[in-house]
């Protein structure tokens, strides 16, 4: 197996207390351990799906406006962003399996809050409550790969878990619009949990007990963490908006001194609640980099993908929603087969291919004009979604297997992390990109592709300097 650079990885990894390697879990243990993840993934990553398919119906039931139902989402996208770290950290100390089961407990309960909502209040607190299980749930999940499979698997499973996101990710429109179709908008958010009650049941037996670490948890820079992150993320959602105002200015004022702060209490040592020692690995800060770089180029194109298929090509609402689906479509094709891939090429030449092949499916895009064949718009938005998939597998695992087995929690923070920055970031530029050249240009797509093919083109001239400099 290869690093982001190329450079082999050891081919096995060590449990929490570094005592023995873990070699996964029995067949078919291994199975419905893996049935938990996905279905908790489904759980958390559809629930946003769904939730933005309800904000005009949510708008009308609350008799709010439309700015501030979108509070549905951004509550919820809040606590992941504050929760992240301070989980990862939480789940070392405590052991992943508690922290996995609290978090899913956590948001099933909340759940109910948002069922039964009749203000945005109400609505707005739960949500955040949701947010914070799912954080707990996004921690876990990433760091229990290593510990359900054995390490020749580790890519694969991988693999799958990015199949389910995309699956959750392609369903939950349709599964919203069903479901608002025959009840109001208060159900929508009792979609998941069905499947929030089968990770639980199953990740109860099936998961195992990982080694815990008796040292206390840091509560102070816990606090400075949600204080920072938070706030950065509410400036950045007001440039995506457009609606900067003296919250924003207090945004900052906030965010500045906590991260300050904070960065003062980091040290590079495991103990702290920022992962420095995983940040000073050159591999993992370029795979970070790359990530949140991807997830901004997907985020460009798919904001910006419908608005041209209903200004530009001006068709009906569903048919723009079935051709949104070639590109998670392409994404789950490509992850399962990119997940066998990675054991035999070094990842930085799949990571490079996948964003060449990104690159295309983008100019693909951009070149399509009124009056052309539907087939080659499936087949402009599947090659993105398979150049992503291509990429995507053999990211995540740089970012998940090249970092301790004790730092799982953290690596798989970082990876949740990395990928909410850049759709942030995507959505910024391409709220910027609207305002100056309209929603129906396709600028935010040829930005895509130019980012896309400039860090691909680093990523092999990387490659390529790295293995000079070991010849040398």
């Amino acid at each position: 197996m290869s690093s982001i650079d190329g450079a082999p990885q050891v081919g096995t990894s060590t449990i929490a207390d570094g005592s023995q390697p873990t070699t996964g879990l029995p067949v078919p243990r291994r199975f419905w351990a893996a049935l938990s993840i996905w279905s908790a993934i489904f759980l958390t990553i559809m629930d946003v799906s769904i939730a933005n398919v309800a904000l005009p119906f949510i708008s009308k039931g609350l008799a709010i406006t439309a700015a501030k139902s979108v509070w549905a989402i951004n509550a919820y996208q809040i606590a992941i962003v504050m929760a992240l770290l301070p989980m990862a950290k939480a789940a070392e100390i405590l052991g992943y399996k508690k922290v996995y089961l609290g978090g899913l407990l956590l948001f099933m309960l909340a759940a109910f809050g948002s069922i039964n909502a009749s203000s945005l209040a109400v609505l707005a607190s739960s949500r955040f409550v949701q947010g914070i299980g799912a954080a707990a749930v996004m921690v876990v999940s990433g760091a229990l790969v290593r510990t359900i499979y054995p390490p020749a698997l580790v890519p694969r499973g991988i693999g799958y878990n990015t199949i389910a996101v995309s699956i959750a990710s392609a369903a939950g429109p349709a599964v919203g619009a069903f479901v608002l179709s025959i009840a109001g908008w208060h159900a929508i958010f009792a979609v998941g949990l069905p499947f929030g009650l089968l990770a639980l049941a199953l990740g109860f037996w099936a998961i195992p007990l990982t080694g815990s670490q008796k040292k206390p948890f840091d509560y102070r820079s816990a606090l400075l963490c949600c204080a920072g992150f938070a706030a950065i993320f509410l400036f950045l959602n007001d440039l995506a908006q457009d609606s900067v105002s003296r919250w924003t200015l207090l945004s900052i004022g906030v965010a500045i001194p906590a991260i300050w702060f904070l960065g003062k209490r980091t040290t590079a040592n495991q103990d702290s609640m920022v992962p420095l020692d995983l940040l000073k690995l050159d591999s993992l800060r370029t795979a970070y980099a790359m990530s949140a770089t991807a997830y901004a180029v997907m985020m460009l194109i798919t904001l910006s993908f419908p608005f041209i298929l209903q200004q530009r090509f001006h068709f009906k609402p569903e048919t723009i929603g079935l051709f949104m689906v070639p590109l998670p479509l392409g994404i789950v094709i490509a992850a399962f087969v990119s997940g066998r891939l990675v054991s035999r090429y070094p990842s930085a030449w799949l990571c490079a291919s996948g964003l060449i092949v990104l690159t295309g499916g983008a100019i693909w895009l951009s070149l399509l004009q009124p009056g052309v064949s539907a087939l080659l718009i499936v087949a402009a938005a599947a090659i993105c979604g398979i150049g992503f998939g291509i990429f995507q597998v053999p990211n995540n695992h740089s970012m998940i297997a090249i970092a301790p087995h004790a730092r799982a929690g953290a690596a798989s923070a970082m990876l949740s992390l990395s990928r909410l920055i850049g759709q942030t970031l995507g959505a910024i530029v391409a709220a910027l990109l609207f305002r100056r050249f309209g929603a129906q240009s396709d600028a935010p797509i040829i930005a895509a592709a130019l980012i896309a093919l400039a860090v691909a083109s680093a990523t092999l001239l990387r490659k390529d300097l790295s293995r000079s400099a070991m010849v040398e």
